[in-house]
């Protein structure tokens, strides 16, 4: 499966992102293994701060796999990868613009519809969010920071079970 960024140029000759399609994702299956993992005891299911768009959408695109996370009886929990209307990393701000989103953690998590049982958010970035919000630091800078936002985001799930 490929993901094929369909546009045209803006300013300087640079792309610009109009539409995703994913190739080739109506043959794609997901690992037996993976859905395997969601039919056990799964604690939760995290979605990483990553580019929804090119990272985890082509994942959610696969038949079966949106099935399987919804289906597992985990709390499905994101983490926004807007802090303060910009990207953590990558092009994901430029994206959503391009596509006609606002850069906002509200943005994000309506993309995601009713896949998430919650979502959590850097301060001030709750709002227009729907559903269940938690707002904690999100920038992971160091392995502290890292291992704080872990255990946040595991309470925040054991509390939507």
């Amino acid at each position: 499966m490929g993901v094929l960024v369909a546009g045209g140029t803006g300013a300087l000759g640079r792309p610009v992102v109009r539409e995703l399609i994913f190739d080739g994702v109506a043959k794609a299956r997901p690992q037996p293994e993976v859905i395997e993992a969601l039919r056990g005891k799964v604690r939760a299911v995290v979605i990483c701060p990553s580019n929804p768009f090119i990272s985890i959408e082509p994942i959610l695109a696969v038949p079966g796999m949106r099935a399987a996370i919804e289906g597992c009886g985990a709390p499905v929990v994101a983490i926004s990868p807007i802090v303060a209307g910009k990207a953590v990393k990558g092009p994901t701000a430029k994206m959503m613009q391009e596509l006609g989103l606002a850069v906002t953690s509200a943005a994000v998590a309506q993309r995601y519809g009713n896949l998430l049982d919650g979502y959590i958010v850097d301060q001030g970035d709750a709002e227009g969010v729907p559903g269940k919000v938690h707002v904690a630091p999100t920038l992971m800078t160091s392995v502290v920071t890292k291992e704080a936002l872990a255990r946040t985001v595991l309470s925040f799930a054991d509390s939507l079970s």
